[in-house]
């Protein structure tokens, strides 16, 4: 109703609704996978896009998890882990 609600001001509908089905293994690889540089909002991902610091050779962390540009360490969102 929220929705609904809100695009009525501007004349505005939802149209169409589409239903990704995705194994939630593959959104958590996706989602547990994503390191972010804090000041910049850059987004990395452990297997996807990693960061030239990160050989995969250990776990990833703060100390090889680092920012391409500033060297700066990434960090994972609390609601990523």
């Amino acid at each position: 109703k929220a929705l609904d609600e809100m695009l009525g001001k501007t004349g505005e509908k939802v149209n169409r609704v589409l239903e990704f089905a995705v194994p939630d293994e593959v959104l958590e690889e996706r989602i547990c996978g994503r390191w972010m540089h804090k000041s910049s909002g850059r987004s990395y991902h452990v297997k996807f896009k990693p960061p030239r610091s990160y050989d995969g050779s250990a776990a990833p962390s703060a100390s090889n998890m680092l920012d391409d540009e500033t060297g700066e360490a990434l960090y994972q969102r609390g609601d990523d882990t």
